[in-house]
Formats: structure tokens, C-alpha cells, sequence
């Protein structure tokens, strides 16, 4: 399974709450800093997070949808400062989701607040 795949498969999981640790692990280490455009991309090609609710009460799909948002940036900060240099050029993104990936990795007041989501991946 290709990085893309990979992402699809996280992020459906994120959404519909049925994450595996397993599959979490498998993209970090597939992928590396020269990754970070794939990731942007990712995160580009998503909806609004209402398009993927199943109904008007569903709270997981919302919930899901932004910790996948903090699981892209969690990978660009744990690759350190050149690939959070990197997002900069993604800072003026149109996309109403991806400034805020670049402001969560580029700002270190988030970074230990993103890692310890997934202290399980980035234990130090």
C-alpha cells in the first residue's frame, strides 16, 4: 500500500472512529520529510467536515475528521524544522483546513499538545 492509500484508509478510519494503532504506525514510518507536500495534499483534497456526517447528531465524524487534521501536523512536527519550514509555503492555502496545519506545526505553543495525542507514535 502507497502513502496515499495509506492516508485514505487513516483518514476513513478517523472519520468513521474505527482507528488501528497498526496502520498510524505503518504511515510513520513510511513516511519521511520530503513527504510533506503529499501530506499538504492530503489534507487539501478534503471536504468540509459536514459532508462526511452521517447525520445532523453525529459529533464522532467531526471529532475524527480534526484529529486527522492533528495527526498530518503531529508527522510534520515530529520530522523537525525543515519540514515545518517546508509547510510555509502552503500558509496562504485556500483551503479553510490546511493554514491551520501549517499554524499548528510552525507554532511551538502546539506541539506538545498535537504529539501528546499520539504519545503512543512519537514516545520520546
Amino acid at each position: 500500500m502507497n502513502l496515499n492509500e495509506m492516508l485514505d484508509l487513516a483518514f476513513e478510519q478517523f472519520i468513521s472512529n474505527t482507528l488501528t494503532e497498526e496502520l498510524l504506525k505503518s504511515i510513520k514510518s513510511s513516511v519521511t520529510s520530503a513527504d510533506v507536500d503529499t501530506l499538504i495534499i492530503k489534507i487539501e483534497s478534503l471536504d468540509d467536515p459536514s459532508a462526511y456526517c452521517k447525520n445532523d447528531l453525529d459529533s464522532k465524524t467531526p471529532a475524527g475528521f480534526f484529529l486527522f487534521l492533528d495527526f498530518i501536523s503531529a508527522l510534520i512536527i515530529n520530522f523537525g524544522h525543515s519540514a515545518i519550514q517546508e509547510t510555509d509555503k502552503y500558509s496562504n492555502s485556500k483551503h479553510p483546513f490546511v493554514p491551520w496545519v501549517v499554524k499548528y506545526a510552525s507554532d511551538e505553543r502546539f506541539h506538545n499538545e498535537i504529539i501528546s495525542k499520539f504519545s503512543n507514535l512519537f514516545a520520546k
